[in-house]
């Protein structure tokens, strides 16, 4: 008999459509889809961008926090 595996639900996703400049966060915590502010898309496509391009998104991700944080 096949072992069945429960659904993987992510921690964090973004959703971003550029033709309409749409996006919306998906936190575990919330268990929805939180619709993001008209005026929030270009920050959120930025942030995308980096994580996108990055060789080591992780990595990447762990100094956005940094810098956010107030650290160098």
């Amino acid at each position: 008999m096949e072992e069945k595996t429960e659904p993987q639900v992510p921690e964090f996703a973004i959703f971003q459509n550029s033709r309409t400049r749409v996006a919306a966060i998906w936190t575990k915590h919330q268990g929805r889809w939180q619709e993001c502010e008209p005026e929030e898309y270009d920050a959120i496509s930025l942030f995308v961008a980096l994580l996108r391009e990055s060789d080591n998104p992780h990595a990447t991700l762990e100094e956005i926090v940094k810098i956010m944080r107030g650290g160098t």
